[in-house]
């Protein structure tokens, strides 16, 4: 079995082969965190698909890239890339998935070392690699049309996990609200009442970074960075925030899929590209009427933030923990019980801001 040095150098050998079949590569910036990143398409065919959400974000062209991402899928590039080193490894259970070669999260067992990530997502057939050595990463696909919403929601999020985590930064499963002085993560698992927490302020006097994944850091501050401008949100719920139906994007498919609404350049004006971090907020949904906080410790805090992030993220691990158990520490939390009257709850983060 190949190395998982030489898989990176043959699978970056087939993009180099895609750019030649497309005729040319097109590269676009984006400044995430305060790092310009290069993202280096085989043709322009794939380019709505991974920039829509951080369009918000776009920069002009400058030397030496922090990180560079080079994506192709075969489809559009009339390649094909060979069939993937572990195949043969991999054991189909019943349901037709696969055991033995991916973990739950994606990673592929014996091709990740300290230099090299990598990570198969078998529903959306995408493969992801970075080489840290190089500030190089890989973004494959066989057709990336037939991607499902998730990826062009919050694209290369595996790649850009990878890579921040790095150079101390930490993507996290958790939505930020706020002012220019200072804002909230909002953190807790799906059906929570995170993202009609985040979006209700969307329709009042606050700020958004993020509704699903954001970037923080810890030191020296704490400090929540916007990658996505993109939210989700279940179809049934829709009906709670109609000031966000100009955005909606997959109207006709919302029977299969949630509600998926790229906010930019609709909501230019509230979107921020980060904010220090005042508080983390625990969301959860009750049947009063009133939005009403409660102090939460830390250690609550931290399971909220790290089990969601944990378990979606490929090769988060001790690194990653350390970043949030310093965050949970630094800022305090609160438990958000919502009410049924979603107009009231950015009045509650906003009184919360003022103290």
């Amino acid at each position: 079995m190949l190395s998982p040095s030489d898989f990176f150098e043959s699978a970056y050998q087939m993009f180099q082969k895609a750019e030649q079949a497309a005729g040319d590569s097109i590269n676009r910036f984006y400044s995430i965190g305060k790092y310009r990143v290069c993202l280096r398409f085989a043709g322009s065919a794939l380019i709505p698909c991974f920039t829509q959400a951080i369009e918000h974000l776009a920069a002009g062209p400058g030397v030496n890239p922090s990180l560079t991402v080079c994506i192709w899928d075969d489809l559009t590039s009339h390649t094909r890339m060979p069939p993937l080193p572990w195949a043969g490894y991999a054991v189909y259970n019943p349901n037709g998935g696969t055991e033995g070669v991916y973990t739950r999260r994606g990673d592929v067992r014996g091709f990740n070392n300290d230099f090299i990530c990598t990570a198969y997502n078998w529903s959306a057939a995408a493969l992801s690699m970075l080489d840290k050595r190089r500030d190089l990463a890989i973004y494959w696909t066989h057709d990336a049309r037939r991607l499902p919403s998730y990826e062009k929601s919050a694209p290369l999020r595996t790649i850009l996990h990878w890579w921040m985590n790095h150079h101390g930064r930490q993507l996290v499963h958790s939505g930020a609200v706020g002012t220019p002085q200072g804002g909230v993560l909002v953190s807790g698992k799906g059906g929570s009442g995170k993202s009609t927490t985040v979006l209700s302020c969307l329709n009042a006097d606050m700020l958004y970074v993020s509704d699903d994944y954001c970037l923080i850091s810890a030191d020296p501050d704490p400090y929540a960075y916007s990658i996505y401008s993109s939210a989700k949100l279940n179809a049934d719920n829709v009906q709670r925030v109609p000031h966000l139906m100009p955005t909606l994007s997959n109207r006709e498919r919302m029977d299969k899929e949630k509600a998926l609404f790229f906010l930019y350049p609709y909501f230019k004006e509230k979107i921020a590209k980060g904010f220090p971090i005042h508080g983390i907020l625990l969301p959860h949904i009750q049947g009063g009427t009133n939005t009403t906080l409660m102090s939460a410790s830390p250690a609550e805090a931290l399971k909220a933030l790290a089990l969601s992030t944990m378990s979606q993220l490929a090769g988060a691990g001790r690194a990653s923990l350390q970043i949030m158990e310093r965050l949970v520490h630094q800022v305090p939390s609160y438990h958000l019980t919502l009410g049924t009257d979603v107009s009231r709850i950015p009045d509650v983060i906003a009184g919360l801001l003022r103290e």
